[in-house]
């Protein structure tokens, strides 16, 4: 029997993405040479057994419909369950910390009203991590808690930003913070709340419907029980154009890739099919990641390409991420760049960012 229902938020967004973000939401921005963002919070729901997800979209939804289509990839195309686009309101978060919204889950509050299941896992799309969320389903329900938050321990909280959870010796939430230094507990955007208790809360808030549910969790620390979870694996946040980087070259680890592509929990994706990459003559490709369908004449060094990319002869990609169907002429040089779907660069072009600012080519330009 199901435990949970699923419940994803992808209606926030922020300037730091720049271009990677002007036509689609967070959720949809391509990562790892063929997957999206959206599809890990997906993937680990299913893998948990979950079987009835939804997903509130953002103003500019039209790419997350054409992505995940009717969750045919993820087994959500069913009779029962399945998964449900849910409408998010027009102004969403803007807030680096905001992923929850409260006026988004007051909007579809008959989703929550017509499940069988007694909790509901809501996670935002933009933290990328590889968990089976049954444990800590098993530990919600054995603690009584009404609200389970998801963290990691980590020594660089300086270096990440928030909320981060402050907690008691035996992981009852103290207070958020939005900021924090030295060891701390970070929150993943994740938690586990009983549906009888959201319902509750958005009854007790609904006229402050513009405030993020961690915000009103820190209210009622003293009226609610709420507990935590430690998560102890890899986890990527994408908060701008520099964490999409940073992230993406982590797939270059491999023990970082073995565990976000673990065989036994696959992370699904949208199919699309495409013939064996092509390597010809002259071509030299070290420490990099090479989605089918490629055909390589140039350089790659330590980068992303993803589905049918064309390096021309000559050409050098260093610490870059080219997306799908891009085309680098013969001759150019590109250097810490993000190239979005369907660019084109043109002979003997030179590009480069550096590792904290990428430079960005917008979605079909031509340079």
């Amino acid at each position: 029997m199901n435990k949970a229902i699923g419940l994803i938020t992808t209606n926030y967004a922020n300037e730091n993405f720049g271009k990677l973000a002007e036509s689609r939401p967070v959720a949809t921005v391509p990562f790892g040479g063929r997957y999206r963002l959206v599809d890990f919070p997906l993937s680990n729901m299913v893998h948990s057994g979950i079987r009835c997800v939804g997903i509130t979209t953002a103003h500019s939804y039209r790419s997350l419909i054409d992505h995940l289509g009717s969750g045919k990839e993820w087994s959500l195309d069913r009779k029962s369950g399945g998964l449900f686009l849910l409408p998010g309101s027009i102004y969403g978060m803007k807030r680096f910390e905001g992923k929850f919204l409260l006026r988004d889950f007051i909007q579809n509050r008959p989703y929550l009203k017509r499940a069988k299941e007694d909790v509901v896992v809501v996670s935002a799309s933009n933290k990328i991590y590889n968990m089976d969320f049954t444990p800590l389903l098993d530990q919600h329900f054995a603690s009584g808690a009404q609200v389970t938050l998801v963290y990691k321990e980590i020594a660089d909280a300086h270096m990440k930003r928030g909320p981060f959870l402050e907690l008691d010796c035996s992981g009852k939430l103290r207070s958020i913070q939005r900021e924090s230094a030295g060891n701390a507990a970070w929150f993943l955007d994740c938690f586990v709340i009983n549906i009888s208790d959201f319902l509750a809360l958005m009854d007790w808030y609904e006229t402050m419907d513009y405030i993020d549910m961690t915000e009103i969790f820190s209210e009622n620390i003293t009226n609610m029980k709420i507990d935590s979870y430690r998560f102890d694996g890899y986890v990527g946040a994408v908060d701008s154009s520099y964490d999409y980087m940073r992230c993406s070259m982590d797939l270059l680890k491999r023990e970082i890739r073995s565990e976000l592509f673990d065989s036994k929990r696959q992370i699904f994706t949208k199919v699309q099919d495409a013939p064996p990459s092509k390597y010809l003559s002259g071509s030299h490709v070290s420490n990099s990641f090479i989605s089918s369908g490629c055909v390589i004449e140039g350089t790659v060094e330590n980068s992303i390409l993803f589905r049918s990319v064309e390096i021309g002869k000559g050409a050098v990609i260093k610490n870059s991420i080219i997306m799908q169907r891009g085309k680098i002429l013969p001759g150019a040089v590109l250097d810490n760049v993000i190239c979005d779907k369907f660019v084109r660069i043109s002979e003997d072009s030179r590009l480069s960012g550096n590792r904290y600012t990428p430079l960005v080519i917008g979605k079909s330009e031509q340079i």
